[in-house]
């Protein structure tokens, strides 16, 4: 059974319920309206009966009181009784010949409202009434008012008149049936409507997604699909337009780094394969010529393993099997140790290298890590930074705001050729190179594999940190790092 057809028959078997049991509450207020009305037109016939023996002065004759009586109930379909004050039924009008009620007890403790009699005394009274079962179990409802013959020891009259199957059946069969079958019929129409509306408006949007998850898994990894319907589906919608984004990078970030690992493995494994040919073929037979050979083989073997070295590294970090060795310290003076260490090289290429330090307090993190991390933002920086350049290191602390709790943050700028638009958002990548044309090697393990910054972010993440580029062609670039002062408990 299809989303569309189970969200359908559930909408619409909810509302029909619904529609039952407001029926059904609809009923039964109708119902004791009608008792109330059936009470009330049997109270006035009662008491204009009451008047009309009374105005006729039948004191004296019983038996010629209960036949009048009786004529115009039988001509009204009542069932004329008279009752003692204990409401013990003494006579009836024959009207039920089959099932006499002379004898049986109702209940006048039910006073009625309306206009009522006097009785032989002149003093006003208040109508009773209420309902009883015969002997066969038919429901009849009667109202009882005083009545006091002149020569009589009669107290009440009553009238009461069957409810043939009951209020609710005859209430049904006489009056209501058919418009509620009408009413029930379009209340039916358009609650099958509405459900079929509610589940368009829900199954749509996400078979949408689902067509749309099924493209990604044949490997359609462009597929998006469009943000409609409930709140809940646009989410799931936008989530899954994420979803495949991610997935498409990711797809494509796989691709380039089998590519790029390829290029990267491949320069030095010709290299290696060439020279050692060359000294197999003899082409290389002299002593020099073999020293010079072996060494660039025994070069390109320490780039391949520093290659090797650095790729374990990047995947134990991604994993987590890398724990970081959290201990106090200092950012500006693991900087500081940095610039010292390099600039000697700055000073070889021209570049001027300084450390403009705040006011820090002291974080946690792992000491190590962040002298691996600074080492390669410093070095990368000297090296893409032209002779008279300018290479800097700043830091600040920060406050707690909507991004970040209170901690540092530090960045290394230069007076580079800066990065293309384009190539920014991806220079965090494993291998991914601004220009591919080049090859660079500065003697570093990680800048001269190409996985340098790709470490340097996930150093940084793994300290719940953040790190991001920004750069501006013919200007520069800015790697701005933030670290929180304490590390979250695992």
């Amino acid at each position: 059974m299809g989303l569309r057809l189970r969200l359908f028959l559930s909408h619409t078997v909810v509302i029909l319920i619904g529609l039952l049991v407001l029926s059904g509450a609809l009923v039964v207020l109708l119902v004791d309206y009608q008792q109330r009305l059936m009470l009330r037109e049997l109270s006035f016939v009662a008491t204009t009966l009451a008047r009309a023996v009374r105005a006729a002065d039948l004191s004296s004759n019983t038996s010629q009181a209960m036949t009048r009586l009786a004529r115009v109930g039988r001509a009204q379909r009542f069932q004329i009784l008279l009752l003692n004050n204990a409401g013990i039924v003494l006579a009836d009008d024959g009207f039920n010949a089959q099932n006499t009620l002379v004898g049986r007890k109702l209940d006048l403790a039910r006073k009625l409202t309306g206009s009522g009699t006097l009785t032989a005394t002149g003093a006003p009274y208040a109508p009773a009434g209420g309902s009883f079962r015969d002997a066969h179990n038919r429901l009849w409802i009667f109202a009882a008012v005083s009545f006091r013959l002149n020569a009589s020891t009669l107290d009440w009259m009553a009238i009461a008149r069957p409810a043939a199957g009951g209020p609710l059946i005859s209430l049904l069969g006489e009056s209501l049936t058919l418009p509620f079958m009408e009413a029930g019929l379009v209340a039916a129409a358009c609650a099958a409507l509405l459900a079929l509306i509610v589940a368009r408006s829900i199954a749509k949007p996400v078979q949408k997604v689902a067509a749309g998850a099924n493209a990604v898994a044949q490997g359609k990894y462009d597929q998006r699909v469009a943000v409609s319907g409930p709140p809940e589906i646009r989410q799931l919608a936008q989530d899954f337009n994420v979803m495949a984004t991610r997935v498409q990078t990711a797809q494509t970030m796989e691709r380039d780094f089998v590519a790029n690992v390829s290029h990267e493995l491949k320069t030095p494994l010709t290299s290696i394969q060439g020279f050692a040919q060359a000294i197999r073929d003899g082409t290389v037979n002299d002593p020099a010529g073999t020293q010079n050979a072996a060494h660039i083989i025994y070069d390109e073997a320490e780039r391949l393993t520093r290659l090797v070295t650095s790729l374990l590294e990047s995947a134990r970090l991604e994993t987590g099997e890398v724990k970081m060795v959290m201990t106090t310290v200092s950012v500006n003076q693991i900087a500081q140790g940095c610039v010292e260490k390099l600039s000697p090289r700055a000073s070889a290429l021209g570049v001027k290298l300084e450390i403009k330090p705040g006011d820090l307090p002291l974080i946690q993190a792992d000491g190590d890590r962040m002298v691996e991390v600074l080492t390669n933002l410093v070095d990368n920086a000297i090296k893409h930074t032209p002779e008279g350049g300018r290479v800097t290191f700043e830091s600040r602390a920060t406050t707690m705001n909507k991004q970040h709790p209170a901690g540092v943050e530090f960045n290394v700028s230069d007076t580079g050729s800066g990065i293309p638009p384009e190539d920014l958002p991806r220079v965090f990548e494993r291998f991914y190179q601004v220009d591919k044309a080049r090859v660079q090697d500065s003697g570093n393990s990680s800048t001269s594999t190409g996985l340098g910054l790709a470490i340097c972010k996930q150093i940084v993440e793994a300290h719940h940190g953040t790190i991001n580029a920004q750069s501006v062609l013919g200007i520069g670039t800015r790697i701005a790092i933030w670290l929180p002062l304490q590390q979250p408990l695992p």
